[in-house]
């Protein structure tokens, strides 16, 4: 392997579109000859290549985690969350009640928002214990049932609002984590400046977002009923009975379509205002960060990305995480370095095991975009 040059500028990120396909090809080819056993090796590959891709100033990042520890995550997973889940779904409604399968399977879903918190957090903790920067590694403080229960909170608080309280929420998340992160020895801070609110140029975007949705949502089912009646009154007698009874199956299927594709495209302003904030208000010993993250491209790149899930039925999600990661770091700018002399290695302690639920939820596309 010939050595690459180092980009000039404070982040970046080298890998190329087609060289990680390719590895992404491979990894599905062989989870599925694997009946999916291999994915804990196609995890560990794909991160290493983009670790080594990504560099910060003049430095890349070296992933240290093995497919073994991801293993003995899974073991963790299987009874805490792959058993349950099976019973539930699959054999409580053959074997109960259906109103007690049913508020079984409410309350799954209820516990399920604390669950997916901590195993978000779980995740960041692993991910963060094997990535070295300069021989440094970086870590993550905190409990993750502490970070689960405000999440639980905040997202209670989202539903009685109708969505409304999502910004403080997203910004809430971000604070709790990112305080708790650590490179080396030093913490990062979440900063906001006297006066300013934290979700500053956040709320714009996110009731356009919210409204025009809204509109989506109600007009789409309208529109498809228009359409269901217009064509069984106009062509009912000379189109096949038999054919004519997938009208509605079409219809219900371009009703989803048409809800991806606006959700994508009306949240996207927020998305990209949301992720510009939450990198201003970062600092690490006295550094600060900046993101030009924009509506438009970043809307290309998680659509492309929706594609690849989409239409390799999951197996290619890395791709989709690869591009999102490099977006990010190409448009990631660092002002005011930080005296890195200074900084010690972690004192935090390692965990022998992967990330459990983290894998069970499939939280970050394989490539760690958590």
């Amino acid at each position: 392997m010939t050595a690459e040059a180092a980009p000039t500028q404070t982040f970046a990120h080298s890998g190329k579109f087609f060289n990680v396909l390719g590895l992404a090809l491979k990894n599905a080819g062989l989870t599925i000859i694997t009946l999916t056993m291999y994915r804990f090796w196609a995890r560990t590959s794909m991160r290493r290549r983009l670790w080594s891709r990504t560099w910060v100033m003049g430095d890349p990042l070296e992933y240290t985690g093995s497919a073994s520890e991801l293993f003995r995550g899974f073991l963790i997973a299987l009874p805490t969350f792959f058993l349950p889940a099976i019973f539930i779904f699959y054999i409580a409604p053959l074997a109960m009640e259906g109103v007690w399968a049913a508020w079984l399977t409410f309350g799954f879903y209820v516990f399920s928002v604390p669950m997916i918190a901590a195993a978000r957090y779980w995740m960041r903790r692993y991910q963060l214990s094997r990535t070295r920067w300069r021989g440094i590694r970086l870590g993550l403080a905190g409990s993750a049932w502490g970070f689960a229960a405000a999440s639980w909170g905040w997202w209670v608080l989202q539903s009685l609002s109708l969505g409304w309280y999502t910004p403080a929420a997203r910004i809430n998340r971000a604070r709790l984590m990112w305080e708790n992160t650590r490179f080396g020895d030093q913490p990062f801070q979440f900063i906001v400046e006297h006066g300013e609110s934290p979700q500053k140029g956040m709320w714009l975007p996110f009731a356009m977002g919210w409204i025009s949705f809204a509109i989506i949502v109600v007009i789409a089912p309208v529109i498809a009923g228009v359409i269901s009646a217009y064509v069984s009154m106009t062509y009912g007698e000379s189109i096949d009975p038999e054919l004519l009874t997938y009208v509605p199956v079409f219809l219900v299927l371009g009703v989803a379509v048409i809800y991806g594709i606006g959700w994508l495209v009306c949240w996207a302003p927020y998305n990209a205002a949301a992720m510009n904030r939450i990198a201003s208000m970062l600092t690490i010993d006295g550094a600060r960060f900046k993101l030009r993250a924009k509506t438009l491209s970043l809307l290309g790149v998680t659509a492309l990305g929706w594609l690849f899930i989409i239409f390799s039925l999951g197996l290619l999600a890395p791709v989709a995480g690869f591009l999102q990661v490099r977006y990010v770091l190409n448009r990631l700018e660092l002002i005011d370095p930080p005296r890195f002399a200074e900084i010690g290695q972690s004192v935090l302690t390692d965990s022998n095991a992967g990330e459990s639920l983290g894998d069970a939820f499939d939280l970050d596309m394989g490539v760690g975009v958590i």
